[in-house]
């Protein structure tokens, strides 16, 4: 089986015998991903998730006299634009992230968590972290796939910041899409042609084991960004065949280091990467348009519908004299009336709930304003109400665990270069606590019930009242602390008073004496 990487080697090797140079097939494939259907999905995933949905191009037309299509210019022209795909997608970025999830080390039944690691891992997995893991959820259920970029910051610590899928090409290694050997990542930029203009740029990196290669298009060609090079000329390795600077990934003191694996970590929403307007796209159009037609049917409904008799012009002047002008103009023998029309609304109301209904199926959604939702109360009944959202937020957690498990490989790696401590053979679990609507007081009372049964923290995981598990257990512990504080000073104090009767007694009074 060919890989990518062996296809993009195949390319290279091939196309450096032809005088073919590794920046001709970056601008190859950068044109592919920008007119295939993923980027266009991804385009379109965006704008419904802003609700900037095609009903924004509806327009109500008539037949002119010429049998051409023309806007009519005084007839009402509804758009209604419902967020749904923005709901959907908050939806399971609150289900699966409301919460902190639950960052912790696996380990034996007689072993100890190492204290140290324990301290980097609260340190990494803070609020802004969990911010982060909420924005890329909804980037990768908005475009199939959300990616992460390891950098060093000023101060030398390893950070990670949030790219957009539509600025990055993966080039994968195998069928499964699990193993990257590139990275292409595009960009714009406004650089300054004078003192006083300036014009947007696009600037290209590419990311492999040997390093990474800074482009800038120049027109319509490809060509290496001298200007980033300079910049970062201390991290110059050496030029490749084509005359490129290859530079590092990072800098430790006076040493360049590249990392091990490509440093970009991508975050599917599902294992085939499609995003949620894949599956939805069709019928929220209906839904938006349906709804649409009806406004302005309702609309015009009080003008009625026109009968006409003994016109002598042609339909389409009519038509434009009535759009125009909202006026009929007759001969003298002609007629003009307007009968009412009788909208069948409950009809459209029985086919729009039907429609709501597949969507939110399709997208494996609650749809809040069903009938169900406010009359579900045990327990069992809202688990089946939220049974397509937990799977589908089920195989989130699993792609974004896989994610994260990759994250841990370059901070561990990082951790053992600058801290000379290796903590690769400590395994961390990820666990995420997910929302959703739940009768408190049911799930409180199994809470109390399975305190023999489950660990504290599997209790606090499920416990509505508790949003981070690792915060608790530390307000609990500081709680104990304070009541064997508490025990043992009212322990002492009897202890004093004993020996203060004691003293009183040394006289030979007996208890009972006067």
């Amino acid at each position: 089986m060919i890989t990518e990487m062996d296809r993009v080697k195949m390319i290279i090797t091939e196309g450096a015998k032809k005088g073919l140079a590794l920046s001709k097939f970056i601008d190859t494939q950068i044109n592919e991903f920008k007119q295939s259907d993923n980027f266009e999905e991804m385009i379109e995933g965006s704008k419904y998730f802003k609700n900037d949905g095609d009903i924004k191009n509806k327009k109500r037309v008539f037949i002119n006299e010429k049998g051409q299509e023309e806007v009519a210019p005084h007839l009402k022209n509804y758009q209604l634009k419902h967020p749904i795909i923005y709901k959907m997608i908050n939806q399971k970025a609150g289900y699966l992230l409301r919460k902190k999830p639950t960052i912790k080390q696996v380990i034996g039944k007689d072993e100890l968590e190492d204290p140290d690691y324990k301290e980097i891992l609260k340190g990494i997995f803070n609020n802004k972290m969990h911010k982060r893991l909420k924005y890329t959820l909804i980037e990768a259920v908005k475009r199939g796939i959300g990616w992460w970029q390891l950098y060093i910051d000023e101060e030398g610590d390893l950070k990670v910041r949030l790219r957009y899928a539509t600025r990055i090409i993966p080039l994968w290694q195998d069928e499964e899409h699990e193993i990257l050997d590139a990275i292409i990542m595009t960009y714009e930029v406004e650089v300054y042609t004078s003192a006083t203009e300036k014009e947007k740029r696009t600037k290209v990196e590419y990311w492999d084991l040997e390093g990474v290669r800074y482009y800038i298009y120049d027109g319509s060609n490809l060509i290496e960004d001298v200007e980033e090079v300079e910049k970062k000329k201390d991290l110059v390795i050496k030029k490749d065949t084509d005359g490129t600077s290859i530079l590092a990934h990072f800098k430790i003191g006076d040493t360049l280091h590249v990392w091990k694996k490509i440093p970009f970590i991508y975050f599917k929403y599902n294992s085939d990467e499609m995003p949620l307007i894949h599956l939805l796209k069709t019928l929220v159009d209906c839904y938006d348009e349906l709804c649409s037609k009806t406004a302005d049917a309702i609309y015009d409904a009080p003008d009625g519908v026109n009968v006409v008799k003994n016109y002598q012009e042609e339909s389409g002047t009519f038509q434009k004299n009535l759009a125009t002008y909202n006026t009929v103009f007759l001969d003298e023998d002609g007629e003009y009336d307007r009968k009412n029309i009788d909208l069948n609304i409950e009809a459209f109301k029985s086919f729009i709930e039907q429609l709501r209904k597949d969507i939110y199926e399709g997208g494996s959604g609650v749809d809040t304003q069903s009938e169900k939702f406010g009359t579900q109360e045990s327990g069992v009944a809202l688990k089946q109400l939220y049974a397509d959202l937990d799977l589908d937020c089920s195989n989130i957690e699993t792609e974004f665990k896989s994610s994260l498990e990759y994250f841990m490989f370059f901070y561990n790696n990082w951790i053992e270069m600058t801290d000379g401590k290796d903590y690769s053979d400590l395994e961390v679990e990820f666990v995420f606590n997910k929302t959703m609507t739940v009768n408190e007081k049911e799930l409180i009372e199994n809470c109390k019930n399975s305190m023999d049964m489950l660990s504290l923290d599997t209790i606090l995981a499920i416990h509505p009242y508790v949003n981070d598990v690792e915060d608790e257990k530390e307000k609990l512990e500081k709680q104990q602390q304070e009541e064997i504080k508490q025990q043992e000073s009212e322990y002492d104090k009897m202890i004093k008073e004993l020996k203060n009767n004691n003293t009183s007694n040394k006289d030979g009074a007996k208890v009972g004496d006067k």
